[in-house]
């Protein structure tokens, strides 16, 4: 048996030269339209330059952007990465290694996607005047307003969530929070070229009936499991590798509040990208942002329409954490591990300081589909695998509890029950259910 290597997965990997795969779909029409995407706002930040040398280095971005597309299209080998930043000797050494040849389309759809976002990266940060400039801030804002209504009803609601309460009262709070946090993630930007406005409001919609309904989609439902371990906490550290930026890790935060105000835990966490990531990946300069978002009375749209009750609702949640970061409460921290284009296999050997500290925590929470694929390794499992297989033995005995929440927007999938399978494509085709978003999957694995 080949020795498995990051292009050469324990089963077969997704790849760009795969016609007609949701991978070959990403490739030719999704990465493109959003560096289109990114074009169309950069442009507008270059008009508003009043700098002369700024502006010309953003037309110069833009031609490169341009560029990059092409050698995209034209399935180009792979270069090393051409800047100076503290990963760029890690990237370099992970492409000699184990992509060496590699084109576009040839390499491993997961490191091909990191690698995209990552050259994006690279033109920003040899500038001058535009390093430290967001090519997905102006989309992250647009999408957490559209977020509005589901805003201001969880700030509503958030003070009856956090008083005294029974275990069994406890209990029925944690699973309503699970859900939304789960399809919460399901504003993926990077996937709203496939999704029309009707399925965002499905998927981010938070009532009730709403979420008995989702929870029919939970293909794997560990959330009974995961209660079990978080009922037992006391003070503890739970840890999340965020995800999306806006309205998730708003929800994040509302979890995050609840473990805090219920005394299960005394520290949480928060792992962010160190880069632009994926169009609406959450960077630690993104929570001040939402903060300052969430206290100015104008940001939303409608706001004219809010009711006073309103706005003191959302000032007092986001005054409330605002001090558990000032109070240490809430950490926010980055490493440049979750920008690497590898599986989650190579924590260990690739971050041993990140992978001992994280021991540490009782709970990882590990958000989105971006983070499943990379712990799952994001090859063509048999889908009944167990997740703890899956993760890696690293991940699955030597690390600490973790909990994927995941909205299916790529192929990869373990731990279905037998038959599963074949049951839903008896009414949805393996695009519907693995790719689209409507399904879901709460994997759970405890690590002694």
């Amino acid at each position: 048996m080949a020795t498995i290597s990051p292009n050469n997965p324990p089963f077969p990997a997704y790849r760009g030269s795969d016609k007609g795969s949701f991978a070959w779909d990403s490739t030719v029409r999704r990465w493109p339209i959003i560096l289109d995407n990114v074009i169309i706002d950069l442009e507008k930040a270059v008009e508003k330059s009043t700098d002369e040398a700024g502006r010309k280095e953003g037309k110069d971005i833009l031609n490169a952007i341009v560029d990059l597309k092409n050698e995209m299209a034209a399935d180009k080998a792979l270069r090393p990465i051409a800047d100076k930043e503290d990963d760029t000797a890690d990237w370099n050494r992970h492409l000699a290694n184990y992509f060496s040849g590699t084109t576009w389309f040839s390499g491993t759809w997961l490191f091909i996607e990191c690698y995209m976002y990552r050259r994006l990266h690279e033109l920003f940060r040899n500038t001058t005047c535009w390093r430290q400039y967001d090519p997905f801030n102006e989309q992250k804002l647009s999408t957490f307003k559209g977020s509005h209504n589901s805003v201001f009803d969880l700030a509503r609601k958030m003070p009856t969530l956090i008083q005294p309460m029974t275990e069994e009262q406890q209990e029925i709070v944690y699973d309503e929070l699970i859900q939304i946090c789960l399809w919460g993630n399901a504003t993926d930007l990077s996937l709203l070229t496939n999704m029309t406005e009707e399925d965002i409001k499905k998927l981010q919609a938070i009532e009730k009936d709403k979420l008995a309904e989702q929870k029919k989609r939970i293909l794997v439902d560990d959330i009974e499991k995961l209660w079990e371990k978080i009922k037992t906490l006391k003070g503890g550290r739970v840890d999340f590798i965020l995800d999306n930026s806006g309205f998730e890790v708003y929800v994040d935060l509302v979890l995050a509040d609840w473990l805090l105000q219920s005394g299960k835990a005394s520290k949480v966490v928060f792992n962010c990208k160190t880069i632009p990531w994926f169009v609406s990946d959450v960077m630690p300069k993104d929570l001040p942002i939402l903060f300052d978002s969430c206290l100015d009375r104008k940001f939303f749209p409608g706001h004219e329409n809010r009711s006073e009750e309103d706005f003191e609702a959302l000032e007092t949640l986001t005054k409330r954490w605002k001090s558990y970061v000032d109070d240490g409460k809430l950490i926010v921290r980055e490493h440049k591990f979750w920008c690497y284009g590898l599986p989650y296999w190579y924590l260990k050997s690739e971050a041993p300081e990140l992978f001992d500290e994280l021991r540490q925590s009782d709970l990882l929470i590990f958000k989105g589909d971006l983070n499943f694929r990379k712990l799952l390794f994001d090859c063509d499992w048999p889908v009944t695998t167990p997740f703890k297989t899956a993760i890696g033995k690293e991940m699955g005995t030597e690390f600490t509890n973790i909990v994927s929440l995941r909205t299916n927007k790529a192929d990869t999938i373990v731990g279905l029950r037998a038959g599963l399978k074949e049951e839903l494509e008896k009414t949805a085709t393996p695009l519907e259910w693995r790719c689209s978003g409507k399904y879901a999957v709460v994997q759970y694995n405890s690590c002694p």
